[in-house]
């Protein structure tokens, strides 16, 4: 029993250590820049050796955590609440120093492989093992890992109340693997994966030197001007008789052009044909004449 409780210590440091800690420079530069990319999918997560780290470290350090009070949990004794307290508490700032790198400005992370290796130690096998399947399926059929923070919680309550296995630890990795999802949300941030940095293969590169165009013959010389002899203009040509134009008279109006010649040139308008003209008032007679014939009512 001594064992056990000196055990505990070593699974609280597997929880509360952060993944930033561990990996390298340029993991952490990538994680600082987080975006999402459309030609790495779900492969570069399964290749980087710290996600299978973390499933392992949050596996061992949830049961270490665990091992020790089951037997009074179990008992039902009465420190069995302040036991599952006190265990939902280091589990809960395992999975928040997990999601949260603390910098300016705060980036979340997605702890997938640690939240599954804790779902592995939490709910047991056959639950835990049927929530992840589903929810990984999801992401490799959408291409996309986000989904998982959403399926696999609902699939945990599903599971757990279908093989009666639906308890408070059940309850809370539930919650827990929903937290990064919740966190990115209400902050307006997207979160970042571990994955496998890429790194381009050396190419040898050979230096071309530039070449440039061929100045013109004269471009060095400078033309300055003369001021003491300044260039003489040359006389003008008389304009010759072949080449002026002759003006054309403008016709004036006269006495046989007519009167309508007379006021199209003084601007009048031209007289419109029938079908184009509105229709004028009648006659006051013909007004009288449709009184009398058509008389209106009420006079």
């Amino acid at each position: 029993m001594n064992l056990e409780f000196i055990l505990v210590p070593i699974g609280i440091a597997l929880i509360v250590v952060p993944t930033v800690v561990v990996c390298g420079a340029k993991m952490r530069e990538r994680l600082a820049q987080p975006a999402r990319r459309h030609n790495e999918g779900l492969g570069s997560l399964v290749r980087c050796p710290m996600n299978w780290i973390d499933l392992l470290r949050g596996a061992a350090g949830a049961w270490l955590v665990q091992k020790p009070f089951q037997d009074t949990v179990s008992a039902q004794d009465e420190l069995a609440p302040t036991l599952i307290l006190v265990q939902l508490g280091i589990l809960l700032v395992g999975v928040l120093a997990q999601t949260l790198w603390l910098r300016r400005p705060v980036r979340v992370i997605g702890p997938v492989f640690f939240l599954a290796g804790l779902t592995l130690a939490l709910c047991g096998v056959r639950t835990g093992g049927f929530a992840l399947a589903l929810g990984f399926s999801c992401a490799l059929m959408f291409g996309r890992l986000s989904p998982v923070f959403s399926i696999v919680p609902l699939a945990l309550v599903g599971f757990g109340f279908l093989f009666n296995e639906l308890d408070v630890m059940t309850a809370f990795n539930s919650a827990a693997f929903a937290l990064p999802a919740f966190i990115a949300f209400t902050s307006d941030t997207r979160m970042s994966f571990v994955r496998r940095v890429s790194e381009v293969p050396g190419r040898s590169v050979r230096a071309i030197r530039a070449q440039q165009p061929a100045a013109p013959p004269d471009a060095g010389n400078v033309i300055r001007p003369d001021f003491a002899h300044p260039p003489v203009p040359a006389p003008k040509r008389a304009p010759d008789a072949a080449t002026t134009a002759t003006p054309v008279p403008v016709p004036t109006p006269t006495a046989a052009m007519g009167a309508s010649a007379a006021r199209k040139s003084n601007g009048d308008l031209a007289k419109l044909p029938d079908f184009l003209r509105i229709a004028e008032e009648p006659d006051p007679h013909q007004k009288r004449a449709r009184k009398r014939l058509f008389p209106l009512r009420g006079t």
